[in-house]
């Protein structure tokens, strides 16, 4: 009864307040913007550098932490349970809400930069909190920071690590030791600094994502002849055309929609304001663009590389027809898909493996936010015991039940993106004034 009263909770909040509201962000800053997350991509890749100033990071630093952030567990996991609950139509809707989302991280990156300021240690810190706070809305701003704490532990700790939880079981593993591992590994990280773990994802990122995709390209090469008949199904599942395939129980194009945005919304975090946290520290040159403006349209860029990954992952379960067996969920859906498409049962390590290391930068993304968010809150003292609590936690994902913490999760990440709305309307003309001072100007 608990559990299905905290379902119907979650579903309500998606459904009536945050896919609405994101839309209409969306909706608002891609006219208001001009398209900008088609019309500077180019600029976007031109502007990523590795270079920096003093006191900062750099661009290239800032793209990867806020990749690393993006490219989780939900992105292969996720990707499985959309494809369950809305059928292979909530593909196209991830893609239409991920590229509506985009102009959003343009607004908030602005924001993030420049209004953010230095710590005890000399370093750049902003984000949703900083701007909130400096629109006259200090218990909001307060109220931001500590739902990112929350949603640190349940959904950027707990979360991920229990993901990695049931396919270790099923290969036989006990998942505790990979926990300590992971904790181990967070532990080296997080205490270093914000300068170690810059070091961190930027040298992971790349090589995660390369290879994944790698091993995505891989198996839809082998399965081209089904490539027409996947992307024909994905377009009838969304417009509702077929809403029953083979198995599969079927869904009306609604729940195509809903599904395919509710998931989108979370994988590329458009909207959550954890990009201008992350954002904010770059000190990154730019002769054309002031860097507040450079940031955010770096930052539409990360959108598109999470499309990729999320796409790949969708097609490498159409293609190999495993999105319809019902005795698989989630992750083991993704394993047993890469085992079908590589015609080989050790193949499902290439998915353990690439969870892994999606669930260690993304806790480490989140960390490093929560690590800001604590700091705004009770000051640099209150980071270290922080650090030190999340880095305990990691290793009871690895044996938790955790569908409580994936409800709490939902209730934080939907109450962020909820107050950094409130953030960027209030704020809306400066961003859209500074945008035609810069964004437009003839070169």
């Amino acid at each position: 009864m608990f559990s299905e009263l905290m379902d119907f909770l979650k579903e309500s909040l998606s459904l009536f307040v945050t896919v609405p509201a994101i839309i209409v962000a969306g909706l608002y800053f891609t006219v208001t913007l001009k398209g900008i997350q088609f019309t500077h991509v180019k600029k976007a890749l031109a502007l990523i550098t590795p270079e920096k100033k003093e006191g900062g990071i750099s661009s290239f630093g800032a793209v990867a932490a806020v990749l690393g952030g993006n490219l989780g567990t939900g992105n292969v996991a996720g990707v499985a349970v959309a494809l369950t609950m809305g059928g292979p139509g909530a593909l196209l809707w991830m893609w239409v809400m991920a590229f509506l989302t985009a102009s959003i991280k343009y607004a908030e990156c602005y924001l993030g930069v420049t209004y953010r300021t230095q710590n005890d240690q000399k370093e750049y810190v902003g984000g949703p909190m900083y701007y909130l706070r400096h629109a006259n809305f200090p218990l909001l701003a307060k109220g931001f920071a500590l739902f990112t704490v929350f949603a640190a532990l349940t959904g950027g700790t707990l979360v991920q690590v229990n993901s990695l939880s049931l396919p270790l079981e099923q290969a036989g593993y006990n998942p505790l030791y990979m926990g300590v591992f992971m904790a181990v590994l967070v532990a080296i990280t997080v205490l270093g600094g914000m300068k170690r773990f810059v070091l961190v994802v930027s040298a992971v990122v790349p090589l995660m994502a390369v290879g994944y995709i790698g091993a995505c390209l891989y198996v839809i090469g082998a399965h081209f002849h089904q490539l027409p008949d996947a992307f024909s199904l994905i377009f009838r599942s969304a417009m509702g055309i077929e809403p029953a395939i083979g198995g599969f129980a079927g869904c009306a194009a609604f729940q195509a929609m809903r599904t395919g945005f509710d998931r989108a919304l979370f994988a590329t975090e458009s909207g959550l304001g954890l990009a201008s946290i992350m954002h904010a520290p770059v000190t990154s040159p730019s002769e054309r663009y002031p860097n507040n403006v450079a940031q955010g349209i770096i930052s539409i860029f990360s959108p598109f590389i999470v499309v990729i990954v999320t796409s790949l992952t969708g097609l490498v379960l159409l293609v190999t027809n495993v999105w319809q067996d019902p005795s698989l969920i989630s992750t083991n859906q993704c394993t047993q898909a890469f085992c079908v498409g590589f015609n080989w049962e050790g193949a499902g390590y290439i998915v353990l493996i690439s969870l892994f290391f999606f669930a260690f930068t993304t806790t480490l993304a989140w960390a490093f936010c929560a690590d800001r968010a604590v700091e705004f809150l009770f000051g640099s003292k209150g980071v270290r015991p922080f650090q030190w609590l999340l880095i305990m936690v990691v290793p009871l994902g690895a044996v938790l039940s955790v569908s409580f913490v994936w409800w709490l999760m939902d209730i934080c990440l939907n109450i962020m993106l909820f107050l950094n709305l409130i953030g960027l309307f209030v704020m809306r003309k400066e961003i859209l004034e500074n945008a035609k001072k810069y964004l437009w100007k003839k070169a």
